[in-house]
């Protein structure tokens, strides 16, 4: 089987690459290696299962030729930074919007099947917790603005052009290789201070956080076992933690007692939700899909990581 993994070289990419050719799939990657490197996945071209592609979404023809014998597309490529949409809402629309609707053009052309990422931040402020699929979407970010019209092109391109596509629509996906968000944030605070531990916003936001493995997990049942009819998923543990509460177990983890943690207050940044506990019945009775690594367990291994890359904390415990 031959499949298309646009964005392939980035922090989930890369990991789906990997699952991807355990299953005996022949890969291509497509990716313009903005925010992916090329030293996530040079371990996977040397097996000769892998091809790279080097571009950009927005380039129609590039992304036909990709998409060309391709059985499925992932179709992970992205802007992905909440604050960046806000300051080029332009940008975004061009790489979120138009580059989903040029992977969904080529995908009509040659018969694959798309497995679309989007995002929890589609539903904003949400009036019901936990959160299910028909939550009225009302996103607070342009970011998640271009990730529900995304969504709305797939399931369009579903129902008037019998395109296959599924959506998946992932929370606060974490762990080893991902260069950004909170944990690794909270780590490097924690290389240069071990006594004080500053927190974005009030510290309060609540969010739920889905180990990578378990979100390649549900990328590689979902072509599988959905209708593929344009429906979306929330993919995430179903369980949600606070900031303080996660900087609270990292601290556990790493053995270090005594540091003070305080929040800087106000809003993280512009367009962040405050909360988000998906509703994941509809993954489990259609996909087969639940998230199986704990929170603790997630963390554990993301630190494991971040000291091989970044260096160890001083005073910390050695977890391998």
């Amino acid at each position: 089987m031959q499949i298309l993994v646009t964005g392939g070289a980035g922090f989930i990419g890369t990991k789906l690459v990997e699952e991807l050719i355990k299953r005996g799939a022949l890969v291509k990657i497509f990716d313009d290696l903005s925010s992916g490197r090329m030293s996530n996945i040079s371990h996977l071209i040397k097996t000769g299962a892998v091809e790279f592609i080097k571009g950009d979404v927005r380039d129609f023809p590039a992304v036909r030729e990709a998409v060309s014998g391709c059985d499925i597309v992932y179709h992970l490529a992205a802007q992905s930074l909440v604050p960046f949409s806000m300051e080029r809402p332009d940008v975004d629309m061009e790489i979120n919007i138009k580059g989903t609707l040029n992977v969904l053009m080529a995908a009509k052309e040659f018969g694959s099947k798309v497995v679309f990422t989007s995002s929890s931040t589609v539903y904003g402020n949400v009036a019901r917790i936990p959160t299910s699929e028909d939550e009225v979407l009302i996103p607070l970010s342009f970011y998640g603005l271009s990730k529900m019209a995304a969504e709305h092109y797939c399931r369009i391109f579903s129902e008037q052009f019998n395109v296959p596509t599924v959506i998946l629509r992932l929370f606060n996906v974490y762990g080893p290789r991902n260069t950004k968000g909170l944990m690794i944030d909270l780590y490097r605070k924690l290389l240069r201070d071990q006594k004080r531990l500053e927190l974005l916003g009030t510290g309060n936001q609540c969010k739920d956080y889905l180990y990578i493995d378990d979100a390649v997990e549900a990328l590689l049942l979902a072509p599988e076992k959905s209708a593929c009819a344009g429906d979306a998923y929330n993919i995430g543990s179903g369980e949600s933690y606070t900031v303080f509460q996660i900087a609270e177990f990292m601290l556990e983890i790493l053995g270090l007692q005594g540091v003070e943690i305080f929040a800087r207050g106000g809003k993280a940044w512009l367009g962040d939700l405050e909360l988000t506990r998906p509703d994941v019945s509809k993954a489990e009775r259609e996909l087969g899909w639940k998230a199986k690594t704990s929170i603790k367990e997630g963390l554990t291994r993301t630190i494991v990581w971040l000291e091989e890359k970044l260096g160890k904390i001083p005073n910390a415990k050695t977890l391998h």
